[in-house]
């Protein structure tokens, strides 16, 4: 008969608010750029200043996101997994977004 495993934690540390929210801020900002590919890609490259707007919206968070999970390694006693989740995902959002635009500016 297999007997099942139960993890058992013998900590009271907790998730990073700042991380959760940098990660939350990474997810919401990729969710921006997929719809402003999509609605690009429907209008055939000429979709106007509203990507334009949700491409900026995007920019934005991704820099609010990587100071906020940055700041949130200096929590005390915490789990830092959403914090590293966090700052990777924006910034290579950020990074994806500078390319963009220099490309845009280059047309």
């Amino acid at each position: 008969m297999k007997t099942v495993k139960r993890g058992y934690r013998f900590t009271d540390k907790n998730n990073s608010s700042g991380g959760i929210v940098s990660s939350i801020l990474g997810a919401i900002s990729l969710c921006l750029v997929v719809v402003g590919v999509v609605i690009s890609y429907k209008e055939n490259g000429n979709a106007g200043l509203a990507v334009g707007a949700i491409g900026s919206i995007a920019f934005i968070l991704n820099c609010i996101g990587m100071i906020i999970g940055l700041r949130s390694f200096k929590e005390r006693d915490k789990f830092y997994l959403f914090s590293w989740i966090g700052v990777i995902a924006n910034g290579i959002m950020w990074i994806m977004m500078c390319v963009i635009i220099a490309g845009g500016l280059m047309m």
